[in-house]
């Protein structure tokens, strides 16, 4: 988990938690896997802070409620007194950062330098919702003038209020874990995200992660078994041992060599390669046992009944590992470039067609019906093995495009056929003064006849349509190279020669 969300967040990728469990696990497992990089005393939660009163519901009217962050490690002594479950009511000055629309740049700036982590709890997300309510219609009443009672508040309707999704969609986007959720907070944090403009991937691995997973834009819900969860960690922990003993003796057999080269003893060097051969057997033989464990671990994982959460989800990973986002980022991204090529690659030859087309016609010349065959054969073979580009292991800083219809892509067709435009105008005016103007056969509707004209724009929309699959091809950062891919590096060399 820890390689896997340091790569997500290398490539420009946010990481956060949402967990059902305590304030203080939460932030513990999120610093150990790498969500927060801050130390404990610069973990700061979110609480509910009542200004020179008891705590109670009068204060709330009466507006004297606000929101700080206040660290983790700070038990109030001397800077303030709890009155409620994540209530505090202010007396001295404290550490903590009042969250008010003055601080909310200065907080962004800090978690985006990992100077301070923050959290929040679910009981502190619902007094949040609700306080943002309250205001808003302490505003609204001021305004009007009126005493009229506001209908009650209540806590599993209060994320549909319109002034709670607003003031939750700014919090949210500065805080890294969140602690202590209900399945319908958990749903309230992903549709905040989606609000703020966020583009939203959830894994889980249980019923109360449901609404979360059909919230989010890319749900995908883990096979979780604590029983082969162990026996494949065990496994891995067991095959990274081996590893590490191979590296260790390759190292230690090296130095041995060279002092033996020296000291020119061959008995030795004789005996030394005894005892590697049979620790070598020896490693073997743990490996085999250990790959047997994973494989039987694996065939155990696939006969497991799935889940509400894998109903709900688009996608079901049976691998016990959040590795699941990273694959389904990379192949998702593969699979857009493949795309977009593509559509450049029928884009620029389509134009071309229609250009080489519309010139042969003007003259009363046409293309033959295996000349329009071979191309056409040449083209569907390209278009397969452009598709059958991998993806890379690790995922990249940049960004794709999100669309056909972006400046880059419209520049790139723009600039490729106008090179093509040039060079077929050039081609064919060259050639037309190798072509007899009253020649009988030269008619728009008559049988193909080959001349100079049919075969110099045959040879140039071949080598256009060649040229055009190769400029396209996009590669790394985000497939492999066109070098890597055999069958379209083969097919294009094919085609050239």
């Amino acid at each position: 988990s820890c390689r896997v969300i340091k790569e997500l967040k290398s490539s420009c990728h946010d990481a956060v938690m949402i967990t059902g469990d305590s304030v203080l696990t939460a932030a513990e497992v999120a610093r150990q896997v790498g969500i927060i990089g801050t130390k404990p005393k610069d973990t700061y939660e979110l609480k509910k802070v009542v200004r020179g009163g008891s705590g109670g519901a009068n204060e709330e009217e009466e507006g004297k409620v606000s929101f700080e962050f206040v660290p983790m490690d700070d038990d109030n002594d001397g800077d303030g007194s709890k009155t409620a479950a994540g209530t505090t009511t202010t007396g001295k000055q404290n550490r903590g950062i009042a969250y008010v629309p003055s601080n909310f740049n200065v907080l962004e700036e800090m978690t985006q330098k990992s100077e301070v982590a923050l959290c929040v709890s679910g009981e502190t997300l619902i007094e949040f919702a609700m306080e943002a309510v309250r205001r808003k219609r302490r505003k609204d009443a001021t305004a009007a003038s009126t005493t009229t009672a506001p209908p009650p508040l209540h806590v599993k309707t209060v994320f549909h209020e319109l002034e709670a999704r607003d003031a939750l969609k700014s919090l949210v986007t500065i805080v890294s874990v969140f602690a202590r959720h209900a399945p319908r907070q958990k749903e309230a944090v992903i549709a905040a995200f989606n609000d703020a403009g966020k583009f939203t991937l959830m894994c889980g691995d249980g019923t109360n992660d449901v609404g979360a997973l059909k919230q989010a834009h890319v749900g995908i819900s883990i096979v979780s078994v604590p029983d082969l969860e162990a026996k494949q960690r065990s496994a891995e922990e067991e095959i990274a041992k081996i590893k590490a003993e191979e590296k260790k003796e390759r190292k230690a057999m090296k130095k041995k060599n060279k002092k033996t080269a020296k000291d020119g003893d061959a008995k030795s060097s004789s005996s030394s390669s005894i005892d590697k051969k049979r620790r070598k057997k020896a490693r073997s033989l743990n490996l085999e046992k250990v790959v047997r464990q994973m494989q039987e671990a694996e065939e155990e994982l696939s006969y497991v009944a799935l889940g509400d959460a894998s109903v709900a989800s688009p996608f079901t990973s049976r691998a016990m590992s959040i590795k699941c986002c990273k694959d389904v980022l990379q192949q998702g991204r593969c699979t857009l470039v493949t795309m977009i090529q593509i559509y450049k690659i029928l884009g620029v030859n389509c134009l071309v067609n229609a250009l080489v087309l519309t010139k042969l016609h003007t003259h009363g010349v046409k293309q033959g019906d295996r000349q329009l065959t071979v191309v056409g054969m040449v083209v569907a073979a390209m278009f397969l093995f452009v598709t059958k580009g991998k993806p890379l292991s690790t995922l990249s800083p940049q960004r794709p495009p999100s669309t056909v219809l972006c400046k880059q892509v419209l520049l790139s067709i723009t600039v490729q056929f106008v090179i093509h435009f040039v060079a077929i105008m050039a081609a064919t005016n060259l050639s037309l003064s190798y072509v007899d103007p009253y020649d009988p056969s030269i008619i728009p509707d008559g049988a193909f006849n080959p001349n100079t004209l049919n075969t110099c724009t045959f040879l140039l929309t071949v080598m256009a349509t060649i040229n055009t699959f190769v400029v396209n091809y996009r590669g790394k950062p985000f497939t492999e190279n066109l070098m890597d891919n055999k069958l379209m590096l083969r097919s294009v060399q094919v085609s050239y020669g």
